[in-house]
C-alpha cells in the first residue's frame, strides 16, 4: 500500500510501514532502541536522543477519550451524500474527531462517524480502529466500548 492512501500525497517515506499495516488491520508506534522512547504517530528517528534505530509495535487500541471536535468542512471522504443543495455535489454535516489516550499515552486522532455528537464525552471509554473509506483512503475510527 502506498503511503497515500492514507490521506496523504507523499509517496516515499521512512514510515511507510504504519500505513501498510493499517490497511491490515493494525496499528503500530515506534520504539526508540537506545531511550525507549514510544512514539505515536511512528517516527523513523528519535527527536528526544537522536538514535536512528526504531522498533516498531502494535499499540493497544483501547483507552479514554481526550478531548473531541467536530469539524464543520470535513475532507470529501466524510462527507454524507445526501440530495444536492444548489451549486454543491455533496452536503456535509459536522463530523466528530477525537484523541484517545491508550496504553503508555500515546495520543490516538481518530474520527468518529456512529455516534451522535451529543452522547459524546471526555473520558468516556473508547477503540481506535483502522477504517477504509469508499473511496479507498485509510483513516482511523474510534468507537465507544
Amino acid at each position: 500500500m502506498e503511503f497515500k492512501n492514507f490521506s496523504l500525497f507523499i509517496s516515499q517515506t521512512k514510515v511507510n510501514r504504519f500505513a501498510t499495516d493499517l490497511a491490515e488491520g493494525r496499528i503500530l508506534s515506534t520504539i526508540c532502541k537506545k531511550c525507549g522512547k514510544q512514539y505515536y504517530p511512528p517516527r523513523a528517528d528519535c527527536p528526544s536522543c537522536m538514535g536512528i534505530e526504531m522498533e516498531w509495535k502494535e499499540i493497544k487500541t483501547e483507552g479514554k477519550l481526550l478531548t473531541f471536535t467536530r469539524i464543520h468542512v470535513p475532507p470529501e471522504h466524510f462527507a454524507v451524500r445526501q440530495p444536492l443543495m444548489p451549486f454543491s455535489s455533496v452536503q456535509f454535516e459536522p463530523c466528530p474527531i477525537g484523541i484517545l489516550e491508550v496504553e503508555g499515552g500515546l495520543p490516538v486522532m481518530g474520527w468518529i462517524p456512529k455516534m451522535d455528537i451529543k452522547k459524546i464525552r471526555v473520558g468516556m471509554r473508547m477503540k481506535a480502529s483502522p477504517f477504509t473509506l469508499p473511496d479507498g483512503k485509510i483513516t482511523i475510527v474510534l468507537e465507544a466500548i
